[in-house]
């Protein structure tokens, strides 16, 4: 079966006046175990906890159909989904962004939204210096010439001491990457709609975007994606970049022009790691970007790892928790 299902438990818990349906519609990246186990603390509902996704938008509105409360990780909740709940009251979201959910036609529906924010903070931050260090240091090409029987030659790196590295987006993530820059020895420009005091304290300086990718040796981005930031970053932006810039995306990949990007790589003069791209891996055949030179890649890991997805989990019940006893919390709408 592709689901597990664990019936009607009533509490004597006060502070849950109603009897509720929910529907985790999608897995939550952990053991089928621990998810059911964790729900289990939700006293007096019925919920019903799928362990395989949905193969298409019908199996995504029957998963939801006649429950109050659907649990999300990444598939698409559109407005002709949910006008089609009748009862739906909250979509949690066991994730960060929350493009995927049409937010205006749940404010229309009076459908509350929460999401899971900050739960990655380390482990997305973690990444960008993982990929920047493999890149700079060229480690997948050392890996390949020593198992061809080869040594070091040609394989000469670069340090991160002392150079400048551009951070765009100063919210949790951004802030923590400024943090683990600084502690490298790295010179650390910021560009955000809202300046933090306690970066600018520590050395950070907030300059233009332009200049920040002007002078930048690495260039990080950690916004949101919306309509101010879907291709941001496009072919005049690209051009700014020095010679040898490395850019890296953990946050959304339509904040990049997609297709501005590949012709820029293709001229080899900057290098490139992302671990998000304008749709989730596996990426078809064709897509360029896989295939274009001066790349690391990665399959969406950035929020991927037991500590983070256990925090994700953990936060995601509470909020239901504190729904149910009518104090929403983490609320996108």
């Amino acid at each position: 079966m592709d689901l597990l299902r664990f019936g009607k438990v009533y509490s004597c818990d006060r502070t849950i006046s109603k009897f509720m349906k929910i529907a985790v519609v999608e897995p939550l990246q952990l053991p089928k175990e621990v998810v059911v186990d964790k729900f289990r603390s939700l006293k007096g509902c019925d919920i019903v906890v799928y362990d395989t996704k949905p193969a298409n938008e019908q199996e995504v509105l029957e998963r939801c159909r006649g429950v109050e409360i659907v649990v999300l990780v990444n598939t698409p909740l559109h407005a002709g989904i949910l006008e089609k709940l009748d009862g739906l009251k909250m979509v949690a979201i066991s994730f960060t962004g929350y493009d995927h959910v049409d937010i205006n036609k749940c404010r229309e529906l009076g459908v509350i939204v929460s999401n899971v924010p900050e739960y990655s903070t380390h482990s997305v931050a973690e990444l960008v210096f993982g990929m920047v260090i493999a890149a700079m240091r060229r480690l997948i090409d050392c890996d390949r010439a020593i198992r061809s029987g080869k040594g070091n030659e040609g394989l000469i790196g670069r340090e991160l001491f002392g150079k400048t590295i551009g951070v765009i987006g100063t919210g949790k993530i951004g802030q923590r990457v400024c943090e683990l820059a600084l502690a490298f020895g790295m010179e650390v420009l910021a560009y955000s709609k809202t300046k933090k005091e306690e970066l600018i304290k520590k050395g950070v300086q907030y300059v233009q975007l332009e200049e920040l990718l002007s002078k930048s040796d690495i260039v990080s981005i950690h916004v949101p994606l919306n309509r101010k930031t879907e291709r941001m970053i496009g072919e005049k932006e690209l051009g700014l970049l020095k010679d040898r810039t490395i850019l890296v995306n953990v946050a959304r990949g339509r904040i990049i022009d997609t297709e501005a990007l590949v012709r820029e790589l293709e001229k080899g003069r900057i290098f490139a790691c992302l671990d998000v791209f304008d749709m989730e891996p596996p990426l078809p055949d064709d897509y360029r970007i896989a295939k274009a030179r001066n790349t690391i890649l990665t399959p969406h890991i950035g929020y991927y790892t037991q500590e983070a997805l256990e925090r994700r989990l953990d936060i995601t019940i509470d909020n239901i928790r504190s729904f149910i006893e009518g104090n929403p919390k983490n609320v996108v709408t």
